[in-house]
């Protein structure tokens, strides 16, 4: 068993810097005046995707005539066409281009096909605010920046913002939920359903009642805001006391979740895991694994060092429930060490690599967030004993100093 304390993790000053630093993140987009990317940029994917064989949701050809479809949509001749605050009304996701709908690769090779769809970027959940800089040719679509990703939402899933509305939603006082799926219920009404990593605007606390304000879309597609109650354990204000207990009780209550690349189902990765669990102690983490190592504090590098050497520094150098594991195109929370010395990490992987009997490469599918140790898989006849190991570069103190270089 990992052992928990109320021992705080951050000097308290530390913490309440790293807060004030999030919430200037949070809110960045509501003081943008123009697009920060030019049109090259918003349209990478049909440069990188345009040249691969892609598939559909039906796993055969993508459609010449849809992809052909879906690059007008842009309809970049007229980028920037819009710049207006906004926020998430409803959770929704960042897509790559305009379409909701699936473009994978080869469904045959391990590691692609479902759930690897290459349109989804990530989830943004109900009152994210965001930056709008374009639209759509069919104006279904809403191209926004947001303080974390960049990228294509349904445009019903957005209601645009003014200086009224900031004056009475950003805040310094936010609440933020200790639970998935959480309903919003206003005056009767619901208001919308989200999730761990979502914050709202404190309004009044009476007890361990907390009412805060929810955004809505008005039918001339403005912001409105309209309050909800919320209880303990749902929601508690942030940022929440930086201590094992705390972080544990935290994760917890999203173990299990099963996996999803960039946030495909309200599921979340390995990245968005880390980033919607740290955000609820006022700890900002950029999208993706690599950026997160390098943001969350110091990052000690682990190249070059054998298996025997990456634990031992683990061991002696990680701080449980405040240290990130990362290794290429993954991370996960370094929770301290099993009975038998070997470090635990709780993340959130679609599938440990496997030996095919004839030769070639498979996927034993795990697909949601577990604790295991640094060896996923080993049990297995047909998984290679130290691979994920051999793969761990960093580790990351969350907040931290460096300690002395590993010798």
């Amino acid at each position: 068993a990992v052992l928990v304390s109320d021992q705080p993790l951050l000097p308290a000053a530390d913490q309440a810097a790293m807060h004030a630093r999030a919430l200037e993140r949070f809110f960045a987009p509501w003081r943008q005046a123009r697009a920060s990317l030019s049109a090259r940029e918003i349209s990478w994917a049909v440069r990188g995707l345009g040249s691969k064989q892609g598939y559909a949701e039906n796993l055969q050809p993508f459609p010449q005539s849809r992809w052909v479809h879906i690059v007008a949509l842009q309809d970049l001749a007229k980028y920037p066409s819009m710049s207006q605050s906004a926020i998430t009304v409803r959770n929704t996701s960042l897509r790559v281009l305009p379409s909701s709908r699936p473009f994978f690769l080869d469904p045959a090779q391990p590691g692609e096909g479902y759930p690897f769809d290459y349109f989804q970027n990530t989830a943004l959940w109900l009152g994210t605010p965001v930056f709008i800089t374009h639209a759509s040719l069919d104006r279904a679509w809403y191209y926004v920046e947001t303080a974390f990703a960049n990228g294509w939402v349904r445009s019903e899933d957005v209601a645009l913002a003014d200086d009224q509305f900031f004056a009475q939603y950003e805040s310094r006082d936010m609440v933020a939920l200790r639970r998935d799926e959480v309903s919003l219920i206003g005056q009767g009404v619901f208001l919308g359903q989200t999730h761990i990593g979502a914050i709202f605007p404190l309004q009044r606390r009476s007890g361990n009642t907390l009412t805060v304000g929810v955004p809505v879309r008005e039918g001339a597609g403005r912001a409105r805001m309209v309050a909800a109650e919320l209880g303990y354990p749902q929601a508690s204000l942030m940022p929440l006391p930086l201590t094992s207990r705390v972080v544990a009780e935290l994760a917890d209550a999203m173990l299990g979740q099963l996996y999803g690349w960039g946030g495909m189902f309200e599921n979340r990765d390995c990245s968005s895991s880390m980033r919607d669990l740290f955000l609820s102690f006022g700890i900002w983490l950029p999208r993706n694994s690599a950026q997160q190592a390098k943001a969350a504090g110091e990052l000690m590098s682990l190249e070059g060092l054998d298996v025997s050497a990456k634990l031992s520094a683990i061991r002696t150098w990680g701080r449980p429930f405040a240290s990130l594991i990362w290794l290429p195109g993954h991370i996960g929370l370094y929770l301290g060490t099993d009975a038998r010395g070997e470090p635990l990490m709780l993340h959130n992987i679609w599938g440990v690599r496997t030996a095919l009997p004839g030769g070639g490469e498979g996927r034993a599918v795990i697909g949601r967030l577990v604790i295991s140790t640094l060896r996923p898989g080993e049990e297995r006849d047909d998984v290679r004993r130290g691979a994920f190991l051999e793969k761990v570069r960093g580790l990351t103190l969350i907040g931290g100093k460096k300690n002395p270089p590993i010798q």
